[in-house]
């Protein structure tokens, strides 16, 4: 059951917020590329390696598949975040006070290069109510689509945020 479809068990600002969109460009550089590759422990040499990966079929070094996850919010300032730490493209008018990471689907698409300028958008798709064992949950569904310079899709992303 969505808000769309019940809107009395939210306040009528909560079920404004859905459709909101925002948007942010971020150029990809190797360092980029190089540095999340350690972070998550992957040491493939398409990564890192200049040399390996101009050898390879890509021609130049390309990022891991969930690299874009790194991208999806703004690079904000920790004081500029919610208190629960969310960022605040996740502001949303809601009567709750924390909320945490729920499910998410993330499709690859196009490889992400250096140089490569990645416009993220993000739009609020659904929120909705749902009462749980410790009380009521409200869930903010997040569809974010990652492009490349030339209109390539390079990833997506459906998350879930569970607030209460």
């Amino acid at each position: 059951m969505s808000a769309t479809n019940e809107p009395e068990l939210l306040p009528p600002e909560s079920v404004a917020a859905i459709g909101t969109v925002s948007e942010h460009v971020y150029v990809v550089t190797a360092r980029d590329i190089r540095r999340y590759a350690q972070a998550v422990g992957d040491p493939n040499p398409l990564y890192y390696d200049e040399e390996y990966a101009r050898a390879s079929r890509h021609g130049t070094i390309v990022a891991p598949p969930l690299f874009c996850h790194a991208l999806a919010f703004e690079d904000v300032p920790a004081e500029s975040l919610r208190a629960d730490g969310l960022p605040a493209e996740l502001d949303v008018p809601l009567p709750t006070t924390r909320a945490v990471g729920g499910a998410s689907t993330f499709e690859v698409g196009a490889l992400v290069r250096p140089g490569d300028v990645i416009t993220v958008h993000k739009v609020i798709e659904d929120i909705y109510r749902r009462s749980g064992r410790s009380g009521d949950l409200i869930f903010v569904v997040l569809g974010t689509t990652f492009t490349n310079q030339n209109g390539e899709v390079v990833a997506r992303e459906r998350a879930t945020f569970v607030n209460r």
